[in-house]
């Protein structure tokens, strides 16, 4: 029976040793996925916001645009 024990010992050491190295692993890359994740949030919260500073101001650059053109003496249909 001491040998089985042995055995089983040594197995269950070995066991123990790759769940700890997977364990370890998986930490990793979940605390990767969380970096990941809010980075997406950064670059989507950028985006919400130039999406609405352009759909505000755009219109009045736009015309500001135009008036100084036509102001500057390019009309419109001129090369």
């Amino acid at each position: 029976m001491n040998t089985f024990e042995q055995h089983w010992s040594a197995e269950l050491s070995k066991n123990t040793d790759a769940t700890l190295r997977v364990e370890s692993n998986t930490k990793e890359l979940v605390e990767l996925m969380q970096l990941a994740k809010g980075g997406i949030a950064f670059f989507a919260a950028t985006g919400r916001l130039l999406r609405r500073l352009v759909l505000w101001f755009g219109p009045f650059i736009t015309v500001v645009g135009a008036l100084w053109a036509i102001a500057h003496g390019k009309f419109p249909g001129q090369t």
